[in-house]
């Protein structure tokens, strides 16, 4: 064995001759220090006790056998790590292949040479050494994130100060746009990484207002003159240019870049049409349109059906969808008496507690309607070539 470290080994067999033996031919290696037990119970206790970087075990112990005290170390946090080979008599092909399901990391026969044995250790604690190397470094890389996470989020919080400097309420809205895009992201079951950067680019989407003139700066697309929409419509670009300069984040840039694209294609400023829109983009516009309906003062019965009927044309109906989903779950007045509930799952008697549409943005029914059968099944066939995405409201 090279080097000058102290490797722990448990020895646990019930022949305390066999014990003396083992011990006496690892005494000539002087980083070796062992320690004994008689049985399975008491070898259980001495590791707890001793933290051993190996336990060398037979099977037959008694009080607890060999392979189940391998079990029991693998499975106790502290002493997984542990090197555990099982040295015995037995050479039952089934109870190696046992062995081996439990953790144990090699099964050897007694009457193999103890010099073989002593190379299958250095072996195992060599692979052990790699394995605590690779955790160091784990740790590190993880302590790293750490910093660079905390470092990320204090410079999300003095850009969007710095907006709000010069974009009044801009912090504000920013918020409102992160608690959106997630709820939509999950929805879609975005990944982290994806959804980070859309999450991201949503906070920031008013980052390019700083370059536009006092007068323009907090305005938003439905309160400017038509003169002034040119200069307006620029401020995703100055965005998209300010956010490209942060390294790694392209689903930002393009999310800010194209946050005035609509899904019929009418927007701006590539004109892209459905699926060609990036999908953060296509977050980022409803999220700018539930602010423009909010700020010009519309009620949120009112926002919501606007929302809906922009399905198709401004909005990806699916989004749509979500974000009116959003805006009513997080009415405080919602959870006290209103639930959804699935479209197979309504009955003759519900009361519609929000308008029904379909992912087209054609309202079905109105608020309030109680149901009666034929209007369920009229629902039923709509929706097989019309779906309506995500249940329904209803009264509790």
């Amino acid at each position: 064995m090279t080097g000058t470290q102290l490797i722990k080994i448990l020895l646990i067999d019930n022949d305390p001759a066999f014990r003396k033996a083992l011990n006496t031919y690892f005494s000539k290696y002087p980083n070796f220090e062992t320690v004994e037990a008689e049985n399975g119970i008491e070898g259980f206790r001495r590791a707890l006790e001793t933290k051993p970087d190996l336990i060398i075990s037979d099977h037959r112990l008694s009080l607890l056998d060999g392979i189940e005290l391998c079990r029991k170390i693998k499975s106790t946090p502290e002493l997984s790590l542990t090197i555990f080979i099982i040295l015995t008599a037995e050479k039952d092909v089934v109870l190696k292949t046992k062995a081996f399901e439990y953790g144990a990391d090699d099964y050897i026969e007694k009457s193999t040479p103890p010099v073989i044995l002593t190379s299958k250790i250095n072996v195992f604690l060599r692979i052990k050494q790699l394995q605590k190397e690779l955790q160091t470094e784990k740790d590190k890389f993880a302590a790293t994130n750490i910093v660079l996470e905390r470092n990320f989020k204090e410079l999300t919080a003095i850009l969007l100060k710095i907006i709000d400097l010069r974009v009044p309420g801009a912090a504000d809205r920013a918020e409102i746009a992160k608690h959106i895009t997630k709820h939509i992201c999950e929805k879609m079951d975005m990944s982290g990484d994806i959804k980070e950067k859309i999450v991201f680019g949503a906070q920031l989407h008013e980052i390019g207002k700083i370059g536009l003139p006092d007068n323009m700066a907090d305005k938003s697309l439905g309160t400017i003159s038509l003169s002034e929409k040119a200069m307006f419509s620029q401020y995703p670009v100055i965005g998209s240019l300010i956010v490209s300069a942060i390294s790694g984040f392209k689903g930002a840039e393009d999310t800010i870049y194209h946050q005035f694209e609509n899904y019929d294609g009418t927007g701006t400023p590539d004109r892209l049409i459905a699926e060609e829109i990036p999908f953060g983009a296509r977050i980022l516009r409803a999220v700018v349109l539930q602010d423009e309906l909010y700020r010009a003062g519309h009620p949120k019965e009112e926002i919501i059906r606007e929302i809906r009927q922009s399905a198709n044309k401004i909005l990806d109906p699916f989004i749509a969808t979500s974000l009116a989903e959003f805006i009513i779950e997080n009415d405080k007045d919602f959870s006290t008496n209103k639930y959804k509930i699935r479209i197979d799952d309504l009955v003759a008697g519900m009361v519609i507690a929000e308008d029904v549409y379909a992912i087209s943005g054609v309202k079905l029914l109105p608020k309030g309607t109680r149901l009666q059968e034929h209007m369920l099944q009229v629902l039923m066939e709509r929706n097989d070539r019309d779906p309506i995405i995500g249940g329904v409201y209803i009264l509790k």
